[in-house]
């Protein structure tokens, strides 16, 4: 091979991997804003059903078991994915909050 050749073809290869690269990289980040949106819909639609439990059951793991057979059944119809132990923690996320929220609000009066 000669010079000229050569150059072009090591020019050729580290394009191609450079692109590769890039394509790997810009296909992560999609995933990733992907994961992104889908957590953010999935915490909303868990305070609202947090409200929703608030306001119709008295004890705290019928709350918790409305959130969870709702949030199941919003996962399922809007093809979201997230692992179970996600959901768990925005739940206990959601509930600290409100335990928060509620014993400042009864200390005050």
């Amino acid at each position: 091979m000669s010079n000229p050749e050569l150059v072009t073809t090591i020019i050729s290869i580290v394009l191609s991997i450079i692109s590769a690269a890039l394509g790997y990289l810009s296909k992560r980040n999609a995933k990733a804003k992907k994961y992104y949106e889908s957590y953010l819909k999935v915490e909303t639609r868990i305070k609202e059903l947090c409200i929703i439990a608030e306001a119709n059951y008295k004890k705290g793991d019928q709350k918790k078991k409305y959130v969870i057979a709702n949030i199941s059944i919003y996962l399922k119809e809007n093809n979201i994915n997230l692992p179970e132990e996600v959901i768990n923690k925005i739940i206990e996320s959601v509930i600290s909050i409100s335990k928060n929220i509620n014993a400042e609000g009864q200390s005050r009066t």
